[in-house]
């Protein structure tokens, strides 16, 4: 799209020039044969020479009209391109803004996940320490009962028998 209003737009130029460079030009002759027109009507000459020129001032409005008139339908149509287009930028921006709230709340979730998941990690180890802790103090705490609870064994003395 963009190559063929660039196109266009370098058409409008080139025809606009030319008839710029040409105008001035068929403006004088104008004048000229207007003027030789009035004064001796009755010459068939002047009177062609007239109605060319005029030809060629009436061809060249025309062609100005019509430039003009194409390039007013463009400029429309590409404003209601652009009217488009502004509409569905509205509507991709708004889109935007709801998925950067949506990554926005997923890297919280994911954030709040590694935290939880750290946490969970910690209190196990600390679970598992404080069970090997308490395991090894019950092993400790049974020996030195079994021990204080061990009917001791006092050496029996026998009675000798003395010879």
């Amino acid at each position: 799209m963009d190559n063929k209003l660039i196109g266009q737009a370098n058409q409008f130029d080139e025809k606009i020039n030319t008839i710029k460079t040409q105008f001035f030009s068929a403006l004088d002759d104008f004048k000229k044969y207007y003027v030789y027109y009035n004064k001796n009507p009755e010459v068939n000459e002047f009177q062609n020479y007239y109605i060319n020129s005029k030809g060629q001032l009436q061809s060249m409005s025309r062609d100005l009209f019509l430039t003009t008139n194409n390039i007013d339908k463009n400029i429309e149509k590409l404003d209601k391109e652009m009217s488009t287009i502004s509409v569905k930028l509205e509507n991709e921006k708004k889109l935007n803004g709801e998925l950067v709230k949506l990554i926005s709340s997923l890297e919280n979730t994911q954030n709040g996940s590694e935290i939880l998941i750290d946490n969970s990690k910690d209190t196990y180890n600390a679970q598992y320490t404080y069970n090997w802790e308490l395991f090894i103090g019950i092993i400790i705490v049974s020996g030195l009962l079994a021990k204080l609870f061990k009917p001791s064994v006092v050496p029996s003395v026998v009675p000798s028998v003395v010879p």
